[in-house]
């Protein structure tokens, strides 16, 4: 049996042959080996021809390039000392080099972990060597191998191959070094005696590499077609006990160096070879600079104010039992994370702390723990109690969940997505005449809107959705699109003069009917009698309407539909929502019902008063609006992000004013007045259409699209946050393709009433699926991933919350007599603690083997 383990921040799992196979064959794998291969190839050919420059500006241009250095970029905002280098081929360098890192690890020289806890306290099969068993295996790890393919052929032909004890062979992601998982030998040392004399005897000694020495070490899987030579059965069942028990305990007590004397020599050899490269290389660069004397060194003013609140918080001194502790698991940490790694700064650091001053540690043993923690990196955001300490010390760590600075254009694929609708203009109806007229960067948001109003239009059509098979799902949207000031917002209100003309002309003779009924009631005096309301609904709302009257419509718009009541949708269309946030009045009741709509779920009312109706009702109500970024933030923030909202709307963005004056054109001349008649007409003809929807094909490819976007975020580590965006994204890709769909199959269903979708529709419902998913993670992937994360810190630090008495239990050793408990726990004599130990026995913790002499049944108190 042999372990992985997904992620550097996860547990290890039991490796099965199943999931290994699955692992190596899964294509997001396999396209991440091939692309890291192919820009180290492109890489070293432009070094080789002096092309370099070129082709950093073509990695430059890419968009994955984009988000990447986007997303890097946003992290390195709140940091002292920036992580990101600032020259482009460095970034470039940067990017290809972290290509692999996504990719799982294997652990072939491990059977499995005892329990430990990581450093938020959390307790799992954690990848470390203290608490790992050997399995026997061996592991050669040849780097940078010349003609590697040519060198596998000549081992798999060699006579003596299978004595060798060869598990597996495969080519490493990077495509230039090889592995080799070998039946490790007693007789010739430990496993890195074994992995020397394993790789001279295939002839790579040169190569094999020796800072893999670790039990522990991990390695990254290959792609399938990588694999040279495995034996399933040997590779996950092959165990030597008798290995385990005699170097076992020796690795479990750090001890990671080879034992044959032939092989020690090898390491200092290249060790002394590795330092006389780094002393030429510092002497080259000194000698093109002035010599500089070495002075201490110097901290900024912030660096000095962290300094004095982390002397705050710990205090002069600490339990000597803790010291060592605490700078493993934690202060080393936090004073690499805010150094940004730089292990030497952080050294310096420590030693101005007054509890390191007073500590007295061992020679070296604190500038291990920093070095240590330095190359581990485990942090990669920031710990909730290290941030209210950097903020105690008025460093100011607030990160800008959707960045203004970053042009969403720059991030997000939109030049790819605008040939994409170009593509479609003459495939389906009315996508020219409503894009066309307006800058490309509104494309995007213009599609979703126009889908919105026709499928308000038709709002009395339905299908059926893989969530509820058995219920009608309606067409219900809220769109948003978000834009700086002068960005195109104007293009809403075209669109809703145009596409939601039949229900303006209804909700006009609406308007009308209840004036009068207004001015006549009015004029027969209090005492009167008054005439019934007209049985006449408006549909059509903004900001400035009752409740009263929004409901009243919702409650008695119906109509029915192959034998069932539906409810007709009220609609709202800003295109200045700016102006209504922050208002008081009868909106704020509203809230509830925006989240109710997107499913159309039930709600009631039942006031005392005559004007309002009663009733229970299912809310049914479609948003298209427009505002600008910092509205977004008021509406989704840290706060109100566990509402719902944000995964209920299609958010997208607009984009920055291109500085392009719009073409002057003569009346005459112009095409727009042909396309708005072109769209007035096709919403007057969708407004009649009622009755099923055959979409359900289209239903069938979002759920694949869905399940497969479910496989990557479990595969990532379980990401919840990945996930909770994914879930809605189908709805939207039915809801706005159908309109449109609809009327490019219009005449096929007035001859045979009905059609099928085929492989046109689905490349639109393609596009609106990545649009959907990928502007919901440029808006809110950060926020509910933040959310998550402080979800675990504060549950680790819940766990690791212990008092006085519950840390001195944890001191005791697994056997005690009274005279160690009473030194341990502090009594001035054995009689002073008798009711402690008699507490703790009732209660279980302990047992008493004989007079004087006690057993812990558990290792630590519960903290709660």
């Amino acid at each position: 049996m042999i372990v992985f383990q997904p992620n550097i921040n996860q547990p290890t799992q039991e490796l099965v042959a199943e999931a290994l196979k699955a692992m190596m064959e899964h294509p997001a794998n396999i396209e991440l080996v091939d692309n890291y291969r192919k820009m180290k190839r492109q890489m070293a050919e432009a070094e080789a021809r002096q092309t370099v420059e070129d082709f950093v500006k073509e990695v430059v241009a890419y968009d994955d390039y984009k988000r990447w250095l986007a997303s890097e970029l946003k992290k390195d905002e709140s940091r002292s000392k920036k992580r990101m280098p600032g020259s482009d081929l460095e970034r470039v360098k940067l990017y290809i080099t972290q290509k692999k890192s996504s990719l799982p690890a294997i652990i072939p020289t491990i059977t499995h972990f005892d329990e430990s806890k990581d450093r938020w306290g959390r307790i799992g099969l954690w990848r470390v060597q203290q608490y790992g068993y050997l399995s026997g295996l061996g592991v050669v790890d040849g780097d940078h191998v010349h003609n590697v393919e040519e060198r596998v052929n000549e081992w798999l032909q060699r006579e003596d191959f299978k004595e060798l004890g060869i598990v597996c062979i495969f080519i490493t992601p990077s495509g230039e070094g090889v592995k080799v998982i070998f039946k490790a030998h007693e007789d010739w040392g430990n496993l890195q005696d074994n992995a020397y004399t394993m790789a001279e005897k295939l002839g790579i000694l040169d190569y094999a590499d020796g800072q893999t020495k670790n039990s522990d070490h991990a390695h990254f899987i290959p792609k399938a077609d990588d694999v040279k030579f495995i034996d399933w059965e040997e590779l996950f069942n092959y165990q030597n006990p008798a290995y385990e028990e005699k170097f076992g305990e020796a690795y479990r007590r750090g001890e990671s160096e080879p034992t044959n004397p032939r092989w020690q020599e090898l390491e200092r050899q290249r060790k002394e070879a590795r330092k006389q490269t780094a002393s030429t290389t510092s002497a080259q660069t000194t000698a093109t600079v002035s010599p500089q004397v070495e002075t201490p060194m110097e901290f900024s003013p912030e660096e000095e104010a962290f300094i004095k609140v982390l002397n705050e918080h710990y205090g002069p001194s600490l339990p000597p039992h803790t010291k060592h502790d605490t700078m493993q698991t934690e202060t080393s940490h936090w004073l690499c994370y805010f150094n940004d790694n730089d292990a030497q700064k952080a050294i310096a650091m420590a030693y101005r702390l007054d509890w390191v001053k007073n500590w007295n540690p061992n020679p070296g043993e604190v500038e291990d723990l920093c070095q240590s923690a330095a190359k581990k990196k485990l942090l990669t955001r920031y710990p909730k109690a290290l941030k209210e300490l950097m903020d105690k010390a008025g460093i100011n760590l607030e990160q800008t969940i959707v960045s203004k600075d970053i042009n969403p254009l720059a991030v997000l694929p939109f030049e790819r997505w605008c040939d994409t609708i170009e593509s479609l203009f003459d495939v389906f109806p009315c996508l020219r005449e409503v894009c066309e007229p307006h800058p490309r960067r509104l494309w995007p948001f213009l599609l979703f809107a126009s889908a919105a109003m026709m499928g308000t239009c038709m709002d009395l059509t339905y299908y059926y959705f893989y969530a509820n098979e058995s219920e009608r799902t309606r067409l219900n949207y809220i769109i948003w699109g978000v834009g700086d000031p002068t960005s195109g917002k104007h293009s809403l209100e075209r669109l809703m003069n145009l596409l939601l003309a039949p229900i303006i002309a209804e909700s006009e003779i609406a308007d009308e009917s209840t004036n009068t009924w207004k001015s006549e009631t009015d004029a027969k005096g209090a005492n009167k009698e008054k005439d019934l309301r007209p049985a006449i609904y408006n549909r059509l709302f903004g900001y400035r309407s009752s409740n009263s009257e929004f409901i009243r419509s919702m409650i008695n718009c119906k109509e029915e539909v192959d034998g069932e009541m539906m409810g007709r949708h009220m609609v709202t269309c800003s295109s200045e929502k700016d102006l209504e946030i922050g208002r008081a009045g009868s909106w704020i009741s509203k809230s509830n019902m925006v989240l109710l709509s997107f499913h159309g779920e039930y709600d009631d009312q039942h006031y005392s008063n005559k004007q309002s109706v009663s009733g229970r009702y299912r809310v049914f109500w479609n948003m298209m609006e427009t505002f600008t970024p910092p509205t977004l933030k008021k509406i989704v923030n840290e706060n109100s992000v566990n509402s719902g909202l944000d995964t209920r709307t299609a958010t997208i963005p607009m984009g920055e004013d291109d500085f392009k004056m719009i073409p002057l054109r003569r009346k005459e001349d112009s095409k727009v007045a042909a396309y708005n008649e072109t769209l007035k007409q096709w919403a007057y003809r969708l407004d009649q259409r009622r009755g099923e929807l055959p979409l359900w094909p289209l239903v069938e490819h979002v759920h694949k699209w869905c399940d497969e976007r479910r496989a990557i975020a479990e595969f990532n580590d379980k990401d919840k946050a990945d996930w909770l965006l994914i879930k809605r994204v189908p709805y939207y890709g039915i809801s706005i393709s159908a309109p449109y769909i609809d009327m490019r199959h219009w005449e096929e269903r007035e001859k045979t009433g009905t059609y099928t979708p085929d492989d046109v529709d689905r490349s639109l419902v393609d596009l609106v699926l990545d649009i959907q998913y990928r502007t919901q993670h440029f808006w809110y992937y950060e926020l509910h991933r933040l959310y998550y994360d402080n979800q675990l810190r504060d549950a680790a630090k819940q766990r690791r919350r212990t008092n006085k008495f519950q840390e001195c239990f944890r001191l005791l050793p697994d056997e005690f007599t009274t005279d160690k408990f009473a030194v341990t726990f502090g009594y001035a004599n054995n009689r002073s603690g008798q009711k402690t130990l008699e507490r703790l026995e009732k209660d279980k913790a302990i047992k008493r083997t004989m007079r004087g002499h006690y057993k812990k049944l558990v290792s630590e108190l519960p903290t709660i």
